[in-house]
């Protein structure tokens, strides 16, 4: 099977909503990716993408972060209860 038709099928499948970002934000981006043509960026949409991508995935690994640390410290609380408990 033909991997173009693939992609052209699933291509077709994604729906898609709009974002407004500001005028100076969007000419800034494109004089970026028009001097930095090593970047890989077609368009100033793909850079956005990739951004707001890589910031979710960021945001994500910190909520992990957090809930285990969260975790850690209630279970070394009840560690410390525990001992405490013993001692008594």
């Amino acid at each position: 099977m033909d991997i173009s038709l693939i992609t052209m099928q699933e291509k077709k499948m994604i729906k898609y909503s709009t974002i407004s970002i500001p005028k100076e934000l969007h000419e800034e981006i494109e004089e970026l990716i028009s001097k930095n043509p090593e970047l890989g960026y077609s368009s100033v949409a793909e850079l956005c993408k990739e951004a707001i991508r890589l910031r979710l995935s960021e945001i994500k690994m910190e909520q992990r972060e957090n809930y285990i640390s969260q975790k850690e410290i209630e279970e070394l609380l009840l560690m410390i209860e525990d001992n405490l408990s013993k001692k008594r």
